[in-house]
């Protein structure tokens, strides 16, 4: 098991552009798999994207409302119906806000 420590608001990668992917190889399966360990490592956490652990890729991983899994190179179509809820985000840790966001979302990508 492979938990990565999570970058900090301030760190230059969370402010970057990250890059998509375009080699599907063993390098990425270990990356998807370092991030799910990341993930799992913690209690409480529902997402974690590659540039929270330093690396500027378009991947992301996920374990919510029962779901888990990966998405590389996402795209979102999102509904115009909003809710606003109280949102965090590891990289600024014991910080919430009511944020608004799309009541529902699609998501495409590679899994």
């Amino acid at each position: 098991m492979t938990m990565r420590d999570i970058r900090i608001i301030g760190d230059p990668v969370l402010r970057t552009p990250s890059e998509p992917i375009t080699t599907f190889d063993a390098e990425l399966r270990t990356l998807v798999t370092d991030l799910m360990d990341t993930l799992l490592g913690a209690p409480g956490r529902a997402g974690v994207a590659a540039p929270q652990i330093g690396v500027s890729a378009q991947v992301f991983v996920y374990d919510a409302d029962g779901h888990r899994g990966h998405m590389i190179n996402p795209t979102l179509e999102l509904s115009t119906e909003l809710q606003d809820d109280d949102e965090g985000c590891l990289s600024i840790p014991g910080l919430y806000f009511p944020t608004p966001r799309a009541l529902h979302a699609t998501a495409h990508g590679f899994d």
